[in-house]
């Protein structure tokens, strides 16, 4: 669908604020602190190096929190999400920190982060994450797509307890220069699915819709296919259901 101009409110840069630039990289908003605004985690090659930092706000403007250490990850994405229900946000990571993919979860304790060594993902580039309760059991899964070794992937695992594991009785399409979300577009109460990237053979774009916890792609509908790709479900009409935003190349 066209948008007309009036609907976007007017943007500006805030030059005031001073961020690496960077790119193959991912970014996330996310208040970690719960000071009660939003801060930013960053990831990405700045030309240098390879870099994962977190941003903390203060009235508007950003500081790196130097007290912080998160593997640099290029290929990346990344999501905040209370994972373990304590209260404050954590971090996931995937991404290619220049030998092995990985994916990381880092447990939040007063606003510092730890890796949790307990928890399995596998590791992926080229990928997409997010953090979604996908079962309603009250605690958020992982939805995990990206190039692992020499397959693609599409993975949801099951959190129990802050605790993962991989449900296999969950078949989506693998893809890599993918993106994902959870939405509940049909408006039943739980998390569906949209799933975009390249398969290795064609790009696909596909809702997949959530029954009690096990997920069927509808068929009936038809989006355009795409790689390398950011998706977001908003309810941009406010009719009370979720519309999609989908880029990409075709």
């Amino acid at each position: 669908k066209s948008f007309g101009l009036s609907v976007l409110p007017p943007f500006s840069e805030d030059e005031n604020i001073i961020l690496p630039g960077v790119k193959y990289s991912s970014v996330a908003y996310g208040d970690y602190d719960n000071d009660g605004d939003l801060d930013i985690l960053l990831t990405g090659d700045t030309g240098s190096s390879k870099i994962a930092k977190v941003y903390r706000n203060t009235g508007g403007m950003f500081s790196e929190d130097t007290g912080l250490s998160l593997t640099g990850v290029i290929d990346s994405s990344v999501a905040f999400g209370d994972y373990d229900n304590d209260g404050d946000l954590d971090i996931l990571i995937t991404g290619f920190p220049g030998s092995s993919y990985i994916a990381k979860i880092y447990r939040n304790t007063g606003g510092m982060f730890s890796e949790d060594t307990g928890i399995n993902l596998t590791g992926v580039r080229d990928s997409s994450v997010a953090f979604g309760d996908y079962d309603n059991d009250g605690d958020l899964d992982i939805l995990l797509t990206g190039y692992s070794d020499s397959v693609r992937i599409a993975k949801v695992y099951r959190n129990t307890g802050g605790l993962f594991s991989e449900d296999t009785g969950i078949n989506f399409t693998g893809v890599s220069v993918s993106s994902v979300a959870f939405g509940d577009y049909d408006n039943d109460g739980d998390l569906d699915i949209l799933l975009t990237g390249d398969t290795g053979s064609s790009k696909i774009a596909k809702v997949y819709r959530n029954t009690g916890g096990s997920f069927s792609e509808d068929t009936d509908i038809n989006l355009t296919g795409v790689s390398y790709s950011s998706v977001a479900f908003g309810d941009y009409d406010n009719d009370g259901d979720l519309d999609i935003l989908l880029t990409g190349t075709t």
